[in-house]
């Protein structure tokens, strides 16, 4: 059973204590390729951008940014989620998860892009789910749709330490074997 301890804001909003660290995508790049299905793979993924934002105030931290770029050298999962439904994104979680804890030592990064969802019901979600990961709000969904992905989650990237799109899954994840299958090719 998992306990979540709230502390009140000076909003007045309760702010629980587990909260992920969250963002909002301010920038994507448009490749040289347009990308879709059919040539995801193998291309380097689109660099994106998002400003860090505060869990409690929900403001964005002054300067505080981050990219995709800054995480080359090691892999990256990028999950695609919707905060309303999408029973698929919450079942494949507690699999990403177990992953996630195993290949710590691998510096391995997951990231969770909310598709048109705002950071306000991003933190709402996340922290009542028990998320731990980055969790990013895309509130014009632009990440995906450069990606040429259809309107839909879960779908997931992986990305190797050298930026290149190695494989992607659109739907849920039904074992934390077949997610580390896809990590062993990374």
């Amino acid at each position: 059973m998992l306990l979540l301890t709230l502390t009140t804001g000076c909003s007045g909003v309760p702010v629980p204590e587990n909260c992920p660290e969250l963002g909002v995508i301010t920038k994507v790049e448009n490749p040289a390729t347009q990308l879709n299905i059919d040539n995801l793979k193998g291309s380097t993924a689109p660099n994106l951008t998002w400003r860090i934002v505060d869990c409690e105030s929900l403001k964005t931290i002054d300067n505080k940014s981050l990219s995709l770029s800054d995480f080359q050298g090691k892999p990256v999962i990028i999950i695609f989620h919707k905060t309303m439904n999408c029973p698929g994104c919450e079942a494949q979680m507690p699999f990403i998860r177990a992953v996630y804890d195993q290949q710590t030592n691998a510096e391995l990064t997951v990231l969770t892009i909310y598709r048109e969802d705002k950071v306000s019901a991003v933190r709402r979600f996340a922290t009542s789910k028990g998320y731990i990961f980055t969790a990013l709000a895309d509130p014009n969904d632009e990440f995906a749709t450069i990606c040429g992905f259809p309107h839909g989650a879960p779908i997931t990237i992986f990305v190797d330490a050298k930026g290149v799109i190695k494989e992607f899954k659109c739907g849920p994840f039904r074992s934390q074997e077949e997610i580390e299958n896809i990590l062993k090719s990374l």
